[in-house]
């Protein structure tokens, strides 16, 4: 199997797979998920080994809609039907004390569960098809950039995996990620910022996660090109004078670099772009990739925390 087109033959494809216990990547408006049943164990431990992706990382179960919440978690209040009227469907992850029934496996062996309810109509349609949540990490080897189109995910993986192509991902990051495990957290930043958040359930804590936490995406080091990335203040950018260097700018230019890419103004421009035009830069053979510092705003949280964690060592 390869990329196929969102068709009722695909979906029943999909569905097919996903019941006989195998995994299934499809598109999603945050970045591509690679899927499976999430209450087989068997299916979890294939995602887990595909990916390369250390079991302490929980993955989302996804969600058609709010009623499924019930198969997963504990706890859902007040402060959740908020959210979920406001953000679901969206980029909002929401993250619960999980039922008993729900494998540990799913959730990087933790006693939490992030659930999410996709906007994406493919990710919907097959979700809908399948009639059971779906548990998705990222569809890409783990550490490495984000996937935002089929052939990101093809790539990584050729055509043995099955992918329901949805054409470039919407937002272009992972969904904010906010637990509801005693007082309101955002574990991860992303398009849905703390501001919009509080203006529904009020006040929320945030700070930047450096170790693996409930949310998937917050070690240390992630998100990652192979080429060594470095993040630069604007004055830094413009002293590069580097034919082997490839630089990633919003307002710097430099003296010189093997490829200057220019990146948009807005922070939802620059999301929708930044995976795939990282992964371009690391195709190119480049000594370094430089990526200019973004505005250090609120708005920017979520591609700041990104790119610090693309450019750690």
């Amino acid at each position: 199997m390869t990329i196929l087109s969102p068709t009722k033959e695909s979906f029943e494809t999909a569905v097919k797979t996903l019941q006989n216990g195998g995994i299934v990547a499809f598109a999603t408006e945050t970045v591509y998920g690679l899927g499976c049943d999430t209450f087989n164990k068997k299916a979890i431990d294939l995602v887990y080994k595909t990916k390369g992706r250390p079991i302490q990382n929980p993955m989302i179960s996804h969600i058609a809609d709010v009623s499924w919440v019930c198969q997963l978690a504990s706890g859902w209040d007040n402060r959740c039907n908020k959210l979920a009227e406001m953000f679901w469907p969206g980029p909002l992850t929401i993250v619960l004390q999980k039922k008993e029934t729900v494998p540990k496996s799913a959730c990087g062996g933790r006693n939490t569960i992030a659930i999410r309810c996709p906007s994406h109509p493919v990710a919907r349609q097959l979700l809908k098809r399948f009639n059971k949540p779906i548990s998705a990490p990222s569809a890409n080897k783990s550490g490495y950039i984000s996937p935002t189109t089929a052939q990101h995910v093809e790539d990584e993986f050729g055509k043995s995996i099955t992918i329901l192509d949805g054409g470039k991902s919407e937002e272009g990051i992972e969904s904010t990620v906010v637990s509801l495990v005693g007082n309101p957290t955002i574990l991860r930043p992303g398009s849905i910022t703390q501001e919009i958040i509080e203006k529904s359930i009020g006040p929320v804590s945030k700070h930047h996660q450096t170790t693996q936490s409930n949310s998937p995406g917050t070690s240390s080091q992630h998100y990652s090109p192979h080429t060594q990335t470095k993040l630069l203040s604007t004055a830094e950018i413009q002293k590069i004078n580097d034919t082997t260097c490839i630089t990633i700018v919003i307002d710097g230019n430099p003296q010189q670099s093997q490829k200057n890419i220019q990146m948009p103004v807005s922070p939802k421009e620059y999301g929708a772009k930044i995976y795939g035009v990282l992964r371009e830069a690391d195709q190119n053979n480049a000594s370094v990739i430089c990526v200019e510092q973004p505005p250090k705003t609120s708005s920017w949280d979520a591609i700041q925390d990104r790119l610090l964690r693309c450019t750690a060592t």
